[in-house]
């Protein structure tokens, strides 16, 4: 994207701007809504799963039963809280809205192709796709369908929540705090452990471990996060989300030509 293309302000001010905890929590909304009701609207067995552990620390911490879509509750409730604690402007711009969507698609894209020409040149089990999804679940038929691209949208806002947001910041207390790191030795530490924490926890389940997914997932977890620190929670985020459906859209086009 050029300094051209933003239709207000410099490259600067767009980056800037656009990094207000509001854009954020409006280019993920879509994202957001798409998943909550699609999950209560399908009825689905599954959910996504930094979603179900968001929901078990809730739990625990409430000491009681929690509606089905306390996690969104609890991700507006942070961007509301973001956005006070920036004193920045509620206001929108939709055209650097409409840019910052285009940029997360920008985002995704890129390692979509990286990943495509990186898999051909890993080896892989039979029955595994070159290109990896972040998220998991059922698919068979057209509900298997809808429900897949439910999921891939809690993927990119849940997972993102839970190991960009608070995992880095975790990992950052803990390499600073407690290890006595240099911000940036830590912050090296915290975005590769935590990449590789998040490509693990996609193992938990029935997936079997694979060298190429794994390293696939690393480097995926080090992509999002090097845009989140540098764009936003939002942009990676939707990035997320999107990636996992342009995979999910390939999946299906090379399953109807085998």
């Amino acid at each position: 994207m050029s300094a051209a293309n933003v239709p207000s302000g410099s490259l600067n001010s767009y980056l800037t701007e656009t990094r207000r905890p509001i854009y954020s929590a409006a280019l993920v909304l879509p994202f957001l809504i798409v998943y909550e009701v699609g999950v209560v609207w399908l009825d689905t067995a599954y959910i996504n799963g930094a979603d179900a552990i968001i929901m078990r620390l809730m739990h625990k911490l409430s000491l009681g039963a929690i509606p089905a879509f306390a996690s969104g509750v609890v991700l507006i409730a942070c961007f509301v809280v973001w956005q006070v604690r920036s004193g920045a402007s509620w206001k929108l711009d939709t055209q650097k809205l409409g840019y910052q969507f285009l940029e997360s698609l920008a985002f995704a894209a890129v390692l979509f192709v990286f990943l495509g020409w990186i898999s051909a040149r890993l080896p892989a089990p039979r029955s595994a796709p070159g290109l990896v999804l972040m998220a998991s679940g059922e698919s068979g038929g057209i509900r298997g369908t809808l429900e897949q691209m439910v999921l891939y949208c809690g993927a990119g806002v849940y997972e993102e929540l839970l190991f960009r947001v608070l995992q880095l910041q975790l990992l950052m207390l803990v390499f600073t705090k407690l290890l006595k790191l240099d911000k940036a030795y830590a912050a090296a530490w915290a975005v590769g452990l935590g990449a590789v924490i998040f490509s693990l926890f996609h193992y938990i389940g029935a997936e079997e471990f694979h060298i190429n997914s794994f390293l696939q997932r690393t480097f995926a977890g080090v992509y999002f996060a090097a845009v989140y620190v540098t764009r936003s929670f939002g942009v990676a985020a939707a990035a997320h989300a999107e990636y996992d459906i342009m995979v999910g859209i390939a999946q299906i086009v090379l399953g109807r030509h085998n």
